[in-house]
């Protein structure tokens, strides 16, 4: 064991430091800050009163949010619009995906726009992403069986199908009832 030259324990002479440094009582009983507070951390932000970070956020998430849906709607008309106009469907669609890349339903709209013009794996390449980015889109499995099950895949349609009774009764029926018409 150490020992001062007086014959004192080290571990004794430490313990009485400590007890002659803290005689004032704990650190935060004598108002000194315990730890680094900030005055942007979010521990201590009053959720009622945002921040301008928070609020800049929120305007451009609801520009952007805006301008999604009119893409959105603009290939929706484009697609529908008689004669199609289907180079104009597709922009809508891109832009749509270029202000967000995980709208699934731009993707469905492309998967749909691809199928009325026989791009079948186009539009498979698009209904599998719209999976990827949202996997309980019903439509979106619905989409890919029906283009599995007309271009003679009735393996790859059937697991859609399986993978749809989970999610949509009515849509795997129909998507049933093509495939055994296309058999």
């Amino acid at each position: 064991m150490s020992t001062f030259k007086h014959g004192l324990p080290l571990a004794l002479a430490s313990g009485v430091l400590l007890l002659i440094f803290c005689a004032g009582g704990p650190l935060h009983a004598q108002g000194l800050p315990t730890r680094m507070e900030r005055s942007d951390d979010p521990l201590n932000r009053d959720p009622k009163r945002p921040n301008s970070y928070e609020i800049n956020t929120e305007q451009q998430n609801a520009v952007q949010g805006k301008e999604i849906e009119r893409a959105l709607r603009d290939g929706n008309e484009a697609t529908n619009a008689t004669p199609p106009r289907y180079s104009d469907a597709e922009k809508s669609y891109q832009a749509a995906l270029k202000l967000n890349p995980k709208e699934a339903r731009a993707y469905l709209g492309l998967g749909r726009l691809y199928a009325a013009q026989n791009r079948a794996d186009d539009a498979a390449t698009a209904f599998k992403k719209a999976i990827e980015v949202k996997p309980k889109l019903a439509e979106a499995y619905f989409n890919l069986g029906m283009i599995y099950a007309a271009t003679g895949k009735k393996e790859a349609a059937l697991e859609q199908h399986h993978a749809l009774q989970g999610l949509n009764v009515d849509l795997a029926k129909r998507l049933k009832e093509f495939i055994d018409k296309q058999s």
